[in-house]
């Protein structure tokens, strides 16, 4: 399969778009729901208001991020394709594993996270460009640390700030380096200035 690099990119920006719109608008029918105090996921536990809107943006991320994966890359970048689909895998388990059902749910969760912050970083790979490449691992290693700094928070018990702010700065960054990367795959790699000859 040889690159798909526009389709790819459609897969992205639908993927986040879908996901954010679905967050906003189950969140907006949950008068009590908090971005702050309240994490993303509660929005899916059945009973809730556009619950089943929000699982299905769940795994319509998870798909669209690791098709995208795999129209960018083709057959080549099996290790940031391997991201892609733990994202797709965990969002699935997200979806279908509610909070408060067991550890599946949290193992979902982490394998999204990690998996998606994780391609953002392989992801330097799809283009040559250094802003965009410099993009990938800022992005990337934001939500690692972020993901990192929730773990660490609910070891030790010691809040630095609460866990659901956390949690978002560690999925924030995945949509928007799903969108760098779209824009950075429909625009041509700028070429480096031919080197002169000296006699």
């Amino acid at each position: 399969m040889t690159p798909r690099p526009r389709a790819a990119a459609t897969a992205w920006i639908a993927g986040a778009a879908v996901y954010l719109t679905a967050e906003a608008l189950a969140a907006a029918y949950r008068p009590t729901y908090s971005y702050v105090d309240d994490y993303i996921s509660d929005l899916g536990v059945p009973g809730q208001p556009l619950a089943a809107l929000m699982n299905a943006a769940f795994i319509v991320q998870g798909g669209l991020f690791l098709l995208g994966a795999v129209l960018a890359a083709g057959l080549r970048h099996r290790l940031f394709a391997l991201f892609a689909a733990a994202n797709a895998v965990g969002n699935l388990l997200v979806a279908t594993v509610h909070t408060g059902d067991g550890a599946l749910h949290v193992v979902g969760a982490a394998l999204a996270i990690t998996g998606g912050n994780a391609a953002a970083l392989a992801g330097t790979a799809l283009h040559p460009g250094l802003r965009y490449r410099l993009i990938c691992r800022l992005l990337g290693g934001a939500g690692l640390l972020s993901l990192a700094a929730l773990v660490t928070q609910a070891w030790t018990g010691v809040e630095v700030l609460p866990a659901p702010v956390w949690e978002r700065a560690s999925v924030y960054p995945i949509l928007a380096w799903q969108v760098c990367a779209a824009i950075a795959l429909t625009r041509p790699a700028k070429s480096l200035p031919a080197r002169r000859q000296h006699p």
